[in-house]
């Protein structure tokens, strides 16, 4: 990370985000219900917000400097989304491995229809992409094998989180390996779980949950932080509905915030305001991931 350094956990530290989440949890257990993101808006915003993120390209960096060379290599990309992360590692790939034989799965047709169309426009000419759409725990026949399996920020939305990274693992062939991209629960997230655990029923799991699980299971496993950060400067600095904000809101909380209540839409904002950083005339917010490398 460039620029202002940021503290790893800023809510842990900031009395004032940590008494704005005492209010939204107050606010939020008077909604009754939460309106999730159409598959449309998902798609937009989530674009929105990874062009605006350093996370991404450290990502793709990683892969790039994780996978040698290799004649032929399987790889399965769960809740491949719009595909702009798996097409960004197939570039760096395609020049020193041999034939790749891609698949894609992800329930959210809209993004699969984009992966898809992007691909078409891509040259990659010893690619082989196939994309299923579907959930994952429905999608992938049982006697598949991959040489790499990998979950970026999925697994947050699966009913059960534990059961597909254990069929995940299943997927991968003797030699191979499963590489699972998780949040760790810090400051934007003490935000963002409450309201993925509302929307979903459930307690969300992040990257310390996915430690503890591997540890009970025994799996031998390296955990790497991949430290980025996100510029929220439209949402922090500019009207407050401006387009451009409004769908770093949507998608820092997974819900259409058009449809919160003022009081909670304000506490959002508040929240963030609160634990931003600043470098120049931008405004940030620190975005880690952790990842997972587990042997098949």
């Amino acid at each position: 990370m460039v620029g202002t350094a940021a503290p790893d956990s800023i809510a842990s530290e900031n009395r004032e985000a940590e008494a704005i989440l005492a209010e939204l949890d107050l606010a939020l257990a008077e909604v009754d219900a939460l309106q999730p993101l159409s598959d449309a808006r998902f798609l937009q915003s989530h674009v929105l917000y990874e062009g605006r993120s350093a996370q991404q390209s450290r990502i793709v960096d990683w892969f790039a400097d994780h996978v040698g060379e290799a004649a032929a290599y399987r790889v399965l990309s769960v809740g491949c989304g719009s595909g702009v992360l798996d097409l960004a590692i197939l570039e760096r790939w395609h020049g020193r491995l041999g034939p790749i034989a891609y698949t894609g799965v992800d329930p959210n047709g809209a993004e699969c229809v984009a992966f898809e169309e992007a691909f078409a426009h891509a040259e990659l000419g010893k690619v082989e992409l196939d994309v299923v759409r579907g959930r994952f725990e429905d999608a992938c026949a049982d006697d598949s094998a991959y040489d790499l399996v990998h979950l970026v920020h999925c697994l947050y939305y699966m009913d059960d989180p534990a059961e597909s990274l254990r069929r995940a693992r299943d997927l991968v062939d003797e030699g191979g390996e499963l590489v699972v991209f998780h949040a760790p629960c810090e400051a934007l997230n003490d935000l963002a779980s409450r309201f993925y655990d509302k929307l979903y029923g459930r307690p969300t799991l992040f990257a310390e949950e996915i430690e503890a699980l591997l540890g009970r299971w025994e799996w031998p496993f390296a955990r790497q932080r991949v430290n980025a950060r996100v510029d929220v400067t439209p949402l922090i600095d500019g009207p407050r509905e401006h387009p451009v904000g409004r769908a770093l809101r949507d998608f820092i909380i997974q819900v259409d915030s058009q449809a919160l209540p003022e009081p909670v839409r304000a506490l959002v904002d508040r929240y963030l305001e609160a634990i931003v950083f600043r470098d120049g005339d931008c405004a940030y917010v620190a975005h880690p991931v952790d990842a997972f490398v587990i042997d098949g």
